[in-house]
């Protein structure tokens, strides 16, 4: 039977043509090899493309041979007369039905070679593959070759390939882009359609051509009913359904067929997970039949046989399974899940746990991953996960209790966590009886509630109870669970930090060190790191601090994408140190991007430093009712979650901001209406804590603006001697600071330069810069004093001292003209500041009405005013305006 005239020529375009710019540069490059395949499923526009290349070679002058193996070609001998008629009908003048004729004439030909195209070429029988094989490498630049087909050709390229005479067309340069997409769809459709319509259809048909075709085709529909394709992506359209399962499906053999049916269940395929989930070997020669065959599927890394499912695809198989055979699909995927959770993959492990709608089956999974999940930061997917299921269904599960009871401290539900503790040792307990637990099981399983209780005690801030019982439980532990090891670790080194036991610190470095050094321990060395830095801070070891905490940073980036706001648990606590050495910028910008997700970690010390942090800042832009306001925000996080240590915080930064804004009964006020204030005197107890230091701070504070100055100095002292004698560095500077600030009120400026000098020595060893700044104008005064003259000394400490008055001069806050101020007086030049002051005292303002009037409290004027006195030589007020006009300061 002769060949039917569509076999050799071009098929007419059921569509008008998009121009698209890649097709339009391939076909500039096609006539520059020796042969071009097409390789794509189905619909991708393979056709479309080479009709489109054809036409362009043609305006070209180049002969064009086309030949369609789907219109009849089913031997070499149909193919050669195929080959023959397209040739008279390009004007090519080769007809013969002879092989050799073909191979000798191409070669002798000279000029610009033709162009055969060969649609469908996965149709063509092997003899044909052979011949054009040959026909490739006998007719050298005779002859282009470009071959369309949905799968991999029988035809060996690998030599054209290495030499550079092959170009392969995939899917990923057929595929629309959004553009391309965007032009066919409003060609097909019109201007009807929204852009979020449009863009869509895009998305769900990912470029493919005939899914944007049919998308079109269903818009028309569905605005005939007046019914918009709004619906949700997971439902496939009838339309796709039925392409797929007549171009793709329809026809495979039974055993391909079952193969991409059951393994639809996997985002990604491997050899191993199908093997896995058909309960086969033969997998990896299912995949890669399934690839050579244009059966969409994605390459990933063909070489270890790693493909994907294309998306549509997938969709439209899994539907039906789903549908069709629930059970069998509820079968694969817990096949799947015990696969993935052999392999340590444990996000799919229980995606595919949870998508067999298998509720005891998903249950036992997370009981026995719960512990590899905790290690891998998964905690709070396994939480989710768990509190989906009935209470009766994981009642009897310690592992998982106890996983949702660490996530319940940690999100501060501290009730809830003492009950799941609780629901846990019963459950551990009637395990035990029923004779399901051996001792070793039993003894792990404790080590586990011993640890979710120290963790409870930690989140409560229970410093005393967590340092009770940590050294006994990471004793017990030993080498054997690196990652409780390190929270524990953690945990002992802050409740060390926040009630000033540093005797041992070194031992408890070393063994941080050790701990980090474990197999295991790498997602737990990033709360382990973010806890030890601020008692490393606490000790003056700030660079050391910084060091730990971008290492921290650094893995938690690595692993934000499995873990979300991980990176919040070193970002805080960096931000703090950042903003006490003056990198104000980057502190903000630490605090705005994680101070959001903190919360779900459920850290003091993180929320702690946040909220801190974000206060200061606004108060440093003179922004106070901001300020306040963000510590009013965390006062009530405090009180909902009974966090006093933060409380006390709080408070003790309410009161710093409220007096040097003047407002000293409103300080009072607050302060006095915290239940956390005992009676008497806050001197330091034999077993004090953090919570008490920022309590005593406030005090003094009031006390001092109060000119209770005795008490005050006593008080200050007793402290500065104990966090001293214990190591606590950082305390140590607020502690001079405040001295110093209580020598100047009670007019001893040589008590007041010493305990300044004291302080710059402290924060040399941290790099502490805005302590001296937060403090205000009367210690910025002290410090340009001590050190605003001179040379410098080659010292660490006056190297930083004279940073630090550089900075306080270039702080528009403080004064900065004493330096450039002539010599009024026997002491010295009174600076603009000293000067603003002595006009206000000669209208007869007293020290608080000229505070209020500056900016300043009541006894930073009276410490200006003793300045004033000691540069005039006098001794009172009256005596001071008097010698000022004598000397012509004022009129």
């Amino acid at each position: 039977m002769g060949l039917v005239q569509t076999t050799i020529v071009p098929p007419r375009s059921a569509h008008a043509y998009v121009k698209r710019a890649r097709i339009e540069r391939l076909a500039e490059k096609i006539a520059g090899y020796r042969a071009v395949t097409v390789i794509a499923p189905a619909g991708f526009g393979k056709t479309t493309a080479m009709l489109r290349w054809a036409d362009l070679l043609a305006e070209r002058g180049r002969s064009v041979l086309w030949i369609a193996a789907r219109a009849g070609v089913d031997s070499l001998d149909t193919f050669l007369e195929a080959l023959s008629q397209a040739c008279v009908v390009s004007g090519l003048g080769i007809a013969s039905s002879d092989p050799r004729a073909w191979f000798v004439e191409l070669a002798k030909r000279s000029g610009a070679a033709p162009i055969l195209f060969i649609d469908d070429a996965q149709l063509l029988p092997r003899e044909v593959h052979d011949f054009v094989e040959q026909l490739i490498f006998s007719s050298r630049d005779g002859l282009t070759t470009v071959m369309a087909s949905r799968g991999e050709n029988d035809i060996n390229l690998a030599r054209l390939r290495s030499l550079g005479y092959l170009m392969e067309v995939r899917m990923a340069d057929l595929c629309f882009d959004t553009e391309e997409a965007s032009s066919l769809l409003r060609q097909e459709i019109g201007a009807e359609p929204t852009a979020a319509q449009i863009q869509r259809m895009i998305m769900d048909t990912q470029g493919w051509a005939a899914g944007l075709i049919l998308a079109s085709q269903t818009w028309h529909k569905d605005s005939l009913h007046a019914e918009m394709p709004e619906r949700a992506a997971s439902r496939l359209r009838y339309e796709y359904a039925s392409y797929f399962h007549e171009e793709v499906i329809e026809g495979l053999p039974q055993e391909l067929r079952n193969f991409i049916i059951d393994t639809s269940i996997l985002k990604e395929l491997s050899p191993s997970a199908c093997a896995a989930v058909i309960g086969q070997s033969e997998a990896r020669k299912y995949l890669d039949e399934a690839f050579e065959r244009g059966l969409f599927l994605i390459e990933l890394d063909r070489e270890q046989g790693e493909y994907r499912h294309y998306k549509l695809f997938r969709d439209m198989v899994l539907g039906r399974l789903m549908k069709l055979a629930p059970e069998r699909a509820a079968e694969l995927h817990r096949r799947a899940s015990r696969f993935y959770a052999e392999t340590s993959n444990y996000h799919l492990a229980l995606e595919h746990a949870e998508q067999s709608t298998d509720q005891e089956f998903l249950a036992s999974q997370i009981e026995t991953l719960a512990e590899q999940m905790i290690y891998a930061g998964l905690m709070q997917r396994l939480d989710e996960l768990a509190s989906r299921l009935p209470w009766q269904v994981v009642e009897d599960k310690p592992s998982i209790l106890l996983a949702m009871s660490w996530r319940r401290s940690r999100r501060l539900a501290f009730t809830s966590a003492e009950r799941l503790i609780e629901a846990a040792e019963k459950a551990i307990e009637d395990k035990m009886d029923a004779g399901e637990l051996d001792d070793y099981a039993a003894r792990q399983l404790d080590f586990h509630v011993r640890h979710r209780k120290v963790m409870l005690h930690a989140a409560r801030d229970d410093m005393v109870a967590v340092e009770e019982e940590c050294g006994p439980l990471l004793a017990d532990l030993g080498d054997d669970h690196p990652y409780l090891s390190c929270t524990l670790l953690a945990q002992l080194l802050s409740a060390r930090r926040e009630l000033f036991h540093f005797h041992d610190m070194l031992r408890l470095e070393g063994e941080l060190r050790k701990a980090l050094a474990r197999p295991g321990s790498a997602f737990a060395s990033i709360a382990l790191k973010s806890s030890v830095a601020p008692t490393l801070v606490a000790q003056g070891k700030t660079e050391t601090a910084k060091q730990f905490l971008h290492e921290a940073q650094e893995i938690a980036r690595q692993r934000e994408s499995e873990v979300s706001g991980l990176g919040a648990l070193p970002a805080l606590p960096l931000a703090e140190i950042l903003y006490e050495c003056g990198e104000l910028d980057e502190a903000a910008r630490l605090v705005d991007q994680y101070m959001p997700s903190i919360r779900q970690w459920g850290f003091v010390d993180q929320v702690a430093s946040g909220y801190l942090v974000r206060a200061r800042l606004a108060a440093a832009d003179g922004d106070l009712a901001s300020a306040l306001s963000v510590l009013e925000e965390a006062h009530l996080v405090a009180i909902e979650c009974g966090l006093d240590r933060l409380r006390a915080m709080v408070v003790s930064e309410q009161v710093r901001i409220l007096i040097k804004n003047g407002q000293l009964e409103q300080a009072e006020t607050l302060f006095y209406s915290c239940d956390l204030v005992g009676e008497g005197e806050p001197v330091p107890t034999l077993n004090p804590s953090r919570l008490n230091e920022w309590l005593a701070i406030a005090w003094l504070r009031i006390e001092m603006h109060r000119f209770r100055l005795v008490r005050s100095r006593k008080v200050a002292k007793r402290w500065l001697e104990l966090v001293r004698r214990r190591g606590a560095i950082r305390s140590a500077l607020s502690f001079e600071l405040l001295l110093a600030e209580i020598a100047v009120l009670a007019g001893n400026r040589s008590e007041a330069r010493r305990s300044v000098r004291a302080a710059v020595e402290l924060a040399e060893t941290g790099g502490w810069l805005r302590p001296f700044l937060d403090e205000g104008e009367a210690i910025a005064a002290l410090i340009v004093d001590a050190y605003g003259t001179g040379p410098i000394l080659d010292d660490p400490v006056d190297r930083f001292a004279h940073g630090l008055v550089k900075l306080l001069k270039g702080n528009p806050q403080i004064d900065q003209d004493e330096e450039d101020d002539d010599e009024f007086g026997p002491s010295g030049g009174l600076s603009l500041r000293e000067i603003e002051i002595l006009t206000q005292v000669s209208g007869g303002l007293r020290n608080r009405e000229i505070g209020d009037r500056l900016g300043l409290t009541e006894g930073t004027v009276k410490w200006y005013m003793q300045q004033i006195y000691d540069k005039l030589g006098v001794r009172r007020r009256p005596q001071a305006v008097l010698r000022a006009r004598q000397l012509g300061i004022l009129s």
